[in-house]
């Protein structure tokens, strides 16, 4: 077991931590973790035991600008049970010496699970009687690790399966190929959006592209385009559009009204297995920051 080096584990509230994930901060933290359900105001009793935290864990959904990170002057640590560091002002971080350490693939199974039971379910009882995948144009915008596996398994189902990323690639893997954006918009049965996290990657105009009855799912963090264009573009087609929490979190209430939006009330990445490997693997990091 570990002689504890940080004297304050605090906990954000996008961290969703498990009872396990507690019991294994305890032995790292001289003070107990300190769980968060908001950000503490300063002069608050909580606030007074925050703002010795030395390492801090948040998630995709916490903002850590450097108004926030500067409110705790002791913090060398921050690990987020994210993949994503968008939030997280790095300059700042860098400047102060504090580290920032991700967690990666901890919920590509899930998602990737999510976006093909979509497309089957579309399939299936998305016209006047059921279909195949097979032989149907599948478009992915971004080619991570996420997106490439939905290409081995719609691959394996027989879709043919074309992507976009702003450089151009080449690539063996299930016979994906690379094409330009309107090429892949404008060709496509069915999308799904692999897009950096909380960037708008396609404008109304490419939407437009899009086949009127085109199925679209989406998965990313934060919205892949404008709001408003997403209200104009889907209000004018009879396709649907299938987003998960991640993509729909910050929506509005208009956008989610629009005929053909159907916002699923779960986050594809999270499931049981999802969240053991994200917290493993955020115990993992925060002791290799305690190793000398």
């Amino acid at each position: 077991m570990p002689t504890p080096v940080f004297r304050q584990v605090s906990l954000l509230p996008g961290v969703w931590p498990s009872p396990g994930l507690l019991d294994a901060l305890r032995p790292l933290s001289e003070r107990p973790p300190l769980h968060l359900t908001q950000w503490p105001s300063p002069d608050s009793d909580t606030g007074e035991s925050f703002a010795r935290t030395d390492a801090l864990l948040a998630g995709w959904k916490d903002r850590l600008d450097a108004g926030h990170l500067s409110q705790l002057p002791a913090l060398r640590y921050v690990g987020l049970r994210a993949t994503s560091t968008d939030r997280v002002d790095l300059d700042y971080a860098r400047r102060e010496g504090i580290t920032v350490s991700p967690i990666y693939g901890y919920g590509d199974i899930g998602t990737v699970e999510f976006v093909i039971e979509q497309l089957l379910a579309h399939a299936r009882h998305g016209g006047q009687t059921p279909g195949e995948l097979a032989g149907r144009r599948l478009g992915l915008i971004g080619y991570g690790p996420v997106a490439r596996r939905v290409a081995a398994v719609a691959a394996a189902l027989g879709m043919r399966v074309l992507f976009h990323t702003p450089t151009r690639r080449s690539t063996a893997e299930c016979d994906a190929r690379w094409a330009p954006l309107a090429e892949v918009l404008g060709s496509a049965d069915c999308l799904s959006f692999h897009s950096p996290a909380y960037r708008h990657v396609v404008t109304l105009q490419d939407l437009r592209l899009i086949p009127g009855d085109a199925f679209v799912v989406v998965t990313t963090l934060g919205l892949p385009m404008a709001e408003s264009d997403l209200h104009t573009w889907q209000s004018g087609r009879a396709g649907r559009v299938a987003l998960d929490s991640c993509a729909a979190h910050a929506a509005s209430d208009p956008v989610r009204r629009v005929p053909g939006i159907d916002v699923h009330d779960l986050y594809a990445a999270r499931t049981t297995e999802s969240v053991k490997r994200a917290e493993t693997q955020l115990v993992e990091n925060l002791m290799a920051a305690l190793r000398p």
